[in-house]
């Protein structure tokens, strides 16, 4: 009742079936990979060739090496951002304004900061900023490291840090600036945010450390720390730059002056009346700006230290005299330290230091009218920092400027 077609070459014995094992799936064939054809190639693929090929019943050879898997192609290695730093690359298409590198908030959580060093203690704090001495894990060498207090969430607080970072590393190396090593940023641990980080160079304590401890300074204290500050800012203006935040905070005491004052029982930068041998360093790099640049950020600076110039008109760091302000700074911030009083931030006495009241009963006079003369209501009468070093008071050996002529090489930050 049924009928079954079948082909013969289909049917097995159940005796073959039992014996044999399961058929195991066929093998592919990788395809060949493709042939690279080498320049001109497409010539090589004549109207002759083809012709030859056919006749000699063989596949021509441009068939053969367009025949196969095409190539994978080779990924391309992603390189981090490396924005352009105004004070070592000069452009004239643009005001120098800071380029923020984008964020680096793809990294998970890896914190390079807690990983590399062991955060010690913490050796201060501004409004932005605090800084820690921390020991590198694997060498044992302290540094400084500075960061900021609050988490970086927008292009311009990061602008502000990058500004700090370049402006720091185009002035290296010098003895009286202080030294940077590294600088990066990498995400907080929350990890919606960024922290800025910088490894300085440890320094002891800052004049304005020694200042609130109400450690009065001798005159040649003075002298030597006018002296060497006036070579970092020679450095500084020699690149076209203006530092703006000069003040006894921002200037610190090498480590090896503060040890040796302090071992032998003496608080540092207290000794006689001849030179102590202290070496003093400028730091805080954060408001430095190119003259007649943009700011990275709105802060003035200290207004115990800025001069009447900025009071009056915003226009200040476009006059061709920018450098002067910094003069101003160092002038008031010498006169803070001798006159053992904390300069006033308003009122009738603030106006008057501006207007060239200065009085220091009992000083030198000739470090007096030094004073008078950098803190000048107008700035095309103060001296500049090579004039400085080239005066007699700062310079009685004459030998001028040259004697802390630094490095014109910035210092590698993978150092």
């Amino acid at each position: 009742m049924f009928r079954m077609d079948y082909e013969p070459s289909s049917m097995q014995l159940d005796d073959e079936i039992s014996r044999s094992p399961m058929p195991s799936p066929r093998a592919q064939k990788r395809p060949r990979p493709l042939k690279v054809l080498p320049s001109g190639g497409e010539e090589e693929c004549s109207s002759q060739s083809l012709s030859q090929s056919r006749s000699a019943g063989e596949p021509s050879t441009c068939s053969k090496a367009l025949s196969g898997r095409p190539p994978i192609p080779k990924l391309r290695e992603m390189q981090p951002p490396m924005p352009r730093n105004p004070y070592l690359v000069r452009a004239d298409d643009d005001s120098h304004v800071f380029q923020a590198s984008q964020s680096c908030l793809n990294r998970g959580n890896y914190s390079r900061f807690l990983w590399d060093y062991h955060q010690e203690a913490e050796l201060g704090h501004g409004n932005f900023s605090k800084v820690y001495r921390a020991v590198h894990r694997l060498t044992g060498v302290p540094f400084a490291i500075k960061t900021n207090r609050s988490p970086i969430t927008t292009l311009q607080a990061r602008n502000m840090w990058l500004n700090e970072m370049q402006a720091l590393a185009a002035v290296q190396h010098h003895p009286h600036i202080v030294g940077l090593y590294d600088a990066w940023f990498e995400p907080d641990l929350r990890g919606d945010a960024e922290q800025a980080y910088l490894k300085l160079e440890l320094c002891g304590d800052s004049l304005g450390g020694v200042f609130k401890r109400r450690v009065q300074l001798k005159e040649q204290e003075v002298l030597d720390m006018l002296r060497q500050m006036a070579s970092a800012l020679k450095r500084i203006h020699d690149l076209g730059m203006v530092h703006l935040d000069i003040k006894p905070d921002n200037i610190y005491i090498a480590l090896e002056s503060s040890q040796a004052n302090y071992s032998s029982g003496m608080p540092a930068c207290s000794g006689s009346s001849s030179s102590t041998g202290n070496v003093y360093k400028l730091g805080d790099f954060g408001l430095a700006i190119v003259q007649g640049g943009q700011r990275a950020g709105t802060s003035e600076g200290d207004s115990k230290y800025l001069a009447p110039e900025a009071l009056k008109s915003r226009d200040f760091l476009n006059s061709g005299l920018a450098d002067r302000l910094d003069i101003f700074a160092l002038g008031a911030s010498a006169y803070e330290l001798l006159r053992g009083s904390e300069l006033p931030k308003n009122g009738q006495v603030y106006h008057d230091i501006r207007a060239g009241k200065i009085f220091l009963p009992g000083s030198n006079q000739r470090l007096v009218g030094l004073l008078k003369k950098m803190m000048a209501p107008d700035p095309a009468q103060r001296p500049t920092a090579e004039q400085l070093l080239r005066s007699s008071l700062l310079n009685p050996a004459g030998s001028g400027a040259g004697q802390f002529q630094a490095h014109q090489s910035p210092l590698p930050l993978s150092q």
